[in-house]
């Protein structure tokens, strides 16, 4: 089975990889048709990890990873979209996924194992609202990049920097809501909601990132400009210390 996962993995990563480059060559219908294929291969092996392990794809990088572009890959496509000049928003989606996978080849591509009561409502809730926050920020972060092109064009970009705020603010939200039902399972399961550790210090560095991003003074362009990177970076910033805890 751990074969069947490394192929479907691969398979998806090919896919994604055509569709990429079906957008830098203007070639729509096969985008398309590569692109879905490439989430309904995502899909398949997000279903056989969900029947091998009894539980979410939530926990362990690999199955993490595939959840995000899963739900990255199907913001890219289903979102509305206007403009047909490329690069256009998909393609950032669409380096965004493959960079994910890229890093899940370093990892075991296996079902994650039994750690923790993973029927526990609060635990499901803490470690698969963080990977939706994640999913939008990086959402969010492929936006800032698309509005920071485009004003490099010339094309007022308020809409589009409005939009990228938008998904920071959802993905703020979520991954608060995350850490609310963490400091549940935390209170319920060890008597306490707050343990000073490097999980801990990692999930307050991100809330304090987050907040930074959206309480920056100032308008304009330069302000906009500014607002932009550091908005786009929140997703990085996650991604990284997503990778870091599970390397320690």
């Amino acid at each position: 089975m751990d074969n069947f996962l490394f192929l479907t993995y691969v398979c998806a990563f090919i896919l994604y990889g055509l569709a990429f480059c079906f957008h830098l060559f203007d070639r729509k219908t096969p985008e398309v048709f590569t692109g879905f294929s490439a989430l309904g291969v995502n899909l398949l092996v997000l279903v056989v990890l969900i029947i091998l392990s009894g539980h979410g794809p939530f926990f362990e990088l690999f199955e993490s990873f595939l959840l995000v572009t899963f739900i990255l890959g199907c913001l890219g496509f289903f979102y509305p979209e206007t403009g047909d000049r490329r690069p256009g928003l998909r393609m950032w989606v669409w380096m965004e996924i493959l960079l994910l996978l890229t890093i899940a080849l370093f990892f075991p591509k296996r079902p994650s194992p039994a750690l923790y009561d993973r029927t526990y409502l609060y635990l499901y809730l803490f470690f698969g609202l963080r990977k939706i926050a994640l999913s939008a920020l990086s959402f969010a972060a492929a936006q800032f990049i698309q509005f920071r092109v485009e004003r490099k064009r010339g094309v007022r970009g308020k809409s589009r920097f409005q939009k990228g705020r938008n998904f920071l603010l959802l993905g703020t939200l979520i991954f608060l809501m995350a850490e609310y039902s963490g400091i549940i399972w935390c209170q319920n399961g060890w008597g306490d909601f707050w343990h000073w550790n490097g999980g801990f210090f990692q999930s307050t560095v991100i809330v304090l990132y987050l907040m930074l991003t959206l309480h920056l003074p100032g308008k304009g362009r330069q302000s906009e400009g500014i607002r932009s990177l550091i908005g786009g970076m929140s997703a990085c910033l996650m991604l990284t210390l997503m990778i870091l805890r599970h390397l320690g």
